[in-house]
């Protein structure tokens, strides 16, 4: 009786989830935009054939890795924007995270705390993501463009709240303190990228949030 072997080798979930992973900590230490698929499969040890195969273009294994990002990272951060009662000095942790990549005060959830952070990476993989984001394929950007949306109405609730609580002038619109907020987290990022001393962003951030806070 002729018996089929099995075939001996890696199981295709878990080469992907390897895929995944590598492109991840490459992204997130030289930018999305700045690491090949070639890199991307050496690194992998499969071939470029294989990851188009696997993920079918370049913008898919992106938006993979991303999503990735935001389950691990930005997840269990921007949701503690709707518990002002128990995080009410959760946005300038935010600021900090960037500043000094990570803060474990933002968030009790062990993805974020136990996030496995390349050693080279700056700041935030999506605020980086999110500086050149006219670049990115249309399933990307379509992602970031949801998550952005998504992180408005986050810094919008805990506004509404820290003025309740005379932290940020009442007569300051929510909305468009959201799009401030937003813009802040951009300054930082590029602050990063371009090596500025930690406490000079510390002084420049202080400096743009003066004409809004209350003290």
């Amino acid at each position: 009786m002729n018996m089929m072997k099995k075939k001996v080798g890696r199981p295709r979930i878990l080469e992907r989830q390897n895929i995944i992973d590598i492109a991840f900590n490459e992204y997130w230490e030289k930018g999305i935009f700045n690491v090949s698929i070639s890199k991307i499969a050496k690194l992998a040890n499969v071939s470029r054939p294989g990851i188009y195969k696997e993920f079918g273009d370049e913008d898919n294994l992106k938006v993979e890795v991303l999503n990735k990002y935001l389950r691990l990272s930005a997840d269990p951060c921007h949701k503690n924007y709707f518990d002002y009662k128990n995080y009410p000095n959760h946005l300038f942790n935010h600021f900090d995270a960037i500043i000094n990549d990570g803060n474990k005060n933002l968030t009790e959830d062990p993805a974020y705390l136990n996030i496995k952070r390349p050693k080279k990476a700056i700041g935030c993989l999506m605020e980086r993501t999110r500086l050149n984001s006219n670049l990115l394929g249309p399933k990307t950007k379509d992602l970031m463009k949801k998550y952005t949306q998504y992180r408005k109405k986050c810094f919008q609730e805990y506004i509404r709240n820290a003025q309740a609580d005379k932290k940020i002038k009442k007569h300051l619109n929510p909305e468009f303190l959201s799009e401030y907020i937003l813009a802040l987290f951009n300054i930082l990022q590029i602050n990063r990228l371009n090596r500025l001393n930690k406490s000079k962003i510390e002084q420049i951030l202080n400096l743009a949030l003066s004409p809004i806070l209350t003290k």
